[in-house]
């Protein structure tokens, strides 16, 4: 079964589909397969550090403060959660090279930043009804597949824990994509 990995703000009394939980889908429409009118998206990675580097990524220097709670949720904390996803969970993998031919797209296609063509392709995938999610390489790192399900019925959570600067999964992150953690800015 494959293990996935995602960042999210966590509050420990939310049920696992409301704000705060680990199955919780937040609003769409800024990201790389949102078509929400036809379906939300749980982005995931099948690597914690991945995961890390894909919500933190555009932050040059990673503070306490980036990994505070959400805002719009008090009370809240940035968790990294794990998910195990059953193994017949059909996943359209973008990596495999048969299936891009098939489908008519090229690699490049998959990890433009024009999500207006990246929102086409996954509208087309989704419109084909065989498989619950697309997986791809992720931007930050190749050995890193980033996943999105718009159907999540056949994940579980496994395990949801606090994330800290010191939190192995983020050291690696850090080191991989060249990010600086200054564990105390006022130093």
């Amino acid at each position: 079964m494959p293990i996935l990995y995602r960042v999210l703000p966590f509050l420990a009394n939310a049920r696992p589909d409301e704000p705060g939980g680990a199955l919780y889908v937040p609003r769409q429409g800024g990201g790389r397969l949102d078509n929400p009118e036809l379906y939300s998206v749980l982005y995931l990675s099948d690597a914690a550090s991945g995961a890390i580097s894909e919500a933190f990524g555009r932050f040059p220097e990673w503070t306490p403060a980036v990994f505070a709670g959400s805002p719009s949720l008090p009370g809240s904390m940035r968790a990294i959660a794990r998910y195990r996803l059953s193994d017949e969970a059909p996943l359209c993998d973008l990596d495999d090279p048969e299936l891009l031919r098939r489908l008519r797209l090229r690699p490049s296609e998959v990890v433009s930043r024009d999500y207006g063509r990246t929102r086409a392709w996954a509208r087309r995938i989704y419109e084909q009804r065989q498989w619950i999610g697309v997986r791809w390489w992720s931007y930050y790192d190749p050995r890193w597949a980033s996943v999105g399900l718009w159907d999540t019925s056949r994940l579980e959570v496994e395990d949801v824990q606090s994330l800290r600067v010191d939190h192995p999964a983020l050291v690696e992150a850090s080191r991989t994509i060249v990010r600086r953690i200054i564990e105390n800015p006022h130093r």
